[in-house]
């Protein structure tokens, strides 16, 4: 049975049409605290209207950025900068046309000047007498006062044309009186930070470092918290309490000198040591786990031997943890519980320059690691507040570099307050190493032999230039740097320096001394007497001392007689190679003086290529009559000829002969 339906060869084709995907649906995100909703809340307030006192709508574009970068110490600024800087605190408008060119003239030197050489004594002290008559006007920016009733706007815009002020007469005083300043804390945030530990605070614990306690100690600091006891309101009075730090790297007559210098300026002070104190501590810890697993065999050895307890005077013996926690009891005021506040418990700040070991000092006190520390500046971002007793409670600040009279940029380097690895200019800070710290100190360290150009040639004759101290130690060390293979005085400048902070080169500023009725400070000579103990075979490392004693016994030199200054020369120890007499002086008889093989030498390699080529060591002079008197006769077309021959009878001899 035939089927009607027909079958069609060519179908026809159905038209393309785009595939339908699924539907743009937005679902809600559920998570309202996270991450990105976040950053999306964040972003919408960047560009929040506020509307100011008067007001006033204002919209800015501008980026905000978070609390740690608005806490980054700034302490040097360019031009630019500071005039930015300025303009934002005066809250004004400006506006640059295209093509038109704008010169920023700095006002007044705030920025110390980089000098390559050091001062004279005559320009210390005549720089000494300048700056003890504008040393009044050295302050620190001070809080206006302020209300509860006020805005957060009110409020910043008050501190804001306060610090202004306060900026502009630091430039007028240094451009009217032809003065220089150290660079210092230029950023209000971390002003608000110390604001915020003195207000809170009922006594004010300014740190120092005991090599140099005058420098680190801000006068105006003092006063600005003796100017909360105006009122005498029992329930706000504020104490000062300035701790020497450090003061185990000074010598029993050091801590004396100063003690008398603190009482004749009636300076309420005690001496420390945070670094004592926290080896106390991890003594004590494993003195304890000891004791745990070997009872009857328990050690008798205290920790407190590490202090000298066999010291009687109070005012020069450095303070043990538990009778600085005392101290602070004692020189707290007593303040009268408020009703309104009836939880109010005591509050010690503890203020200074960065680096002075503020950290340190709390971690002794709370006896564990509470706080970071680190060796670099400014390691601590903006206050804390820890529990040091239930009723105690200890703030600490970030370190602030205030306002101070300037000699030189190296001061501030070797003093701890620049960090080092950022340094530009390495030739002044180690220039006033060389000059601080003995030439046979500096050899005994770091076992290495500084050869010292005289006077006539061009030296110091009587200390180390800078770049005959990082000559020497980079070549001892093998510091070269690529190419022809000259020596990295940037990276050695870098170790001397640390070795310089840390106090393995330990260097100790000696007090003013009163002259006729007067304040003066030492001299380099009387300063070098000063820090004369310091100097020998017990305060060097214990691996250097060793060696030295080893080389003591190949020499048979006895210790009891042995004089680190002047019988150093005679020794052979790690890279130093004595030379007896020779090797005190210049640099007669250098060949036998160098230390640490051919690459410890002076000279480039060139050099002594050509002694060798050239055999310059072997050369003689003989002349039986002066230069100036001989003839000198040229050569003649015959005694061309006459040589020639002779070349040919002496070459025939040796085929004769051969």
């Amino acid at each position: 049975m035939e089927s009607n339906n027909k079958v069609s060869l060519h179908p026809e084709q159905k038209k393309w049409k785009a595939p339908k995907g699924p539907k743009p649906v937005h679902h809600k995100n559920k998570n309202l605290i996270g991450l990105g909703r976040t950053i999306a809340n964040q972003r919408s307030k960047e560009n929040e209207v506020q509307y100011l006192p008067d007001g006033e709508m204002r919209f800015t574009t501008d980026k905000k950025d978070p609390n740690w970068v608005k806490l980054r110490s700034v302490t040097q600024e360019n031009s630019l900068d500071e005039f930015l800087s300025t303009a934002q605190l005066a809250d004004t408008d400006f506006s640059a046309e295209r093509g038109q060119q704008v010169k920023i003239i700095k006002v007044g030197n705030t920025n110390i000047i980089n000098s390559n050489g050091l001062l004279s004594t005559d320009e210390m002290l005549a720089m000494r007498q300048k700056h003890m008559m504008f040393e009044n006007k050295l302050t620190i920016p001070r809080r206006p006062k302020w209300f509860k009733q006020q805005s957060k706007l009110e409020i910043e815009r008050q501190e804001n044309l306060a610090f202004l002020a306060w900026r502009r007469d630091l430039a007028s005083l240094t451009e009217n009186n032809d003065l220089l300043l150290t660079p210092f804390e230029r950023n209000l945030e971390v002003w608000r930070q110390l604001w915020r530990v003195v207000e809170r605070c009922d006594l004010v614990v300014q740190i120092v470092d005991a090599r140099n306690p005058l420098f680190f100690r801000s006068i105006d600091l003092e006063k600005y918290v003796d100017g909360f006891n105006e009122n005498n309101d029992p329930n706000h009075q504020k104490r000062n309490l300035l701790l020497v730090n450090k003061a185990d790297m000074l010598s029993r007559d050091q801590r004396v000198a100063w003690a008398d210098y603190f009482k004749a300026k009636n300076i309420n002070y005690v001496f420390f040591s945070a670094a004592n104190a926290n080896a106390l501590l991890e003594k004590e810890r494993e003195e304890a786990e000891q004791i745990e697993q070997h009872i009857q065999e328990g050690s008798s050895t205290s920790a407190d031997q590490l202090v000298d307890d066999l010291e009687t005077d109070e005012s020069v013996r450095i303070l043990k943890i538990e009778e600085l926690e005392q101290l602070f009891m004692d020189s707290a005021p007593n303040f009268e519980v408020d009703p309104e506040f009836p939880d109010r418990k005591l509050q010690i700040g503890l203020v200074g320059y960065p680096n002075v070991g503020k950290s340190s000092t709390i971690n002794a006190l709370i006896g564990s690691k509470k706080v970071s520390v680190s060796s670099t500046p400014g390691k601590t971002k903006h206050f804390q507040t820890l529990h040091l007793t239930p009723d105690v409670i200890l703030c600490d600040c970030p370190g602030l570099v205030f306002p101070n009279f300037a000699y030189t940029n190296a001061e501030l380097v070797c003093n701890g307050v620049l960090p080092i690895d950022q340094l530009r200019e390495h030739i002044p800070p180690t220039a006033l190493v060389c000059q601080r710290i003995p030439k046979f100190f500096l050899e005994a360290v770091y076992g290495i032999h500084i050869p010292i150009q005289s006077v006539e040639d061009g030296g110091n004759g009587e200390y180390p230039t800078a770049r005959e101290l990082l000559n020497a130690y980079a070549r001892a060390r093998g510091y070269m740097t690529q190419g022809f293979g000259a020596a990295d005085e940037p990276r050695a400048a870098r170790y001397i320096l640390k070795d310089y902070v840390n106090g393995k080169l330990l260097y100790v500023n000696p007090p003013p001394v009163l002259v006729n009725g007067e304040w003066q400070l030492l001299d380099l000579q009387k300063s070098r007497e000063f820090n004369k103990e310091l100097y020998t075979l017990q305060h060097l490392p214990e691996s250097r001392r060793q060696q030295i004693e080893h080389a003591m016994k190949a020499r048979n030199i006895s210790i009891d007689q042995f004089d680190l200054q002047k019988d150093i020369s005679k020794l052979n120890f790690s890279m130093h190679i004595g030379g007896g007499e020779e090797s005190s002086g210049s640099t007669t008889g250098a060949k036998t003086l160098f230390y640490g093989g051919k690459q410890a030498k002076l000279e480039s390699a060139g050099d002594d290529l050509d002694q060798e080529f050239f055999a310059m060591g072997n050369v003689e002079g003989k002349l039986n009559t002066p230069f100036h008197k001989k003839t000198i006769s040229l050569p003649t077309k015959s005694d061309k000829k006459h040589n020639k021959k002779n070349k040919k009878q002496e070459k025939k001899h040796r085929f004769v002969a051969s």
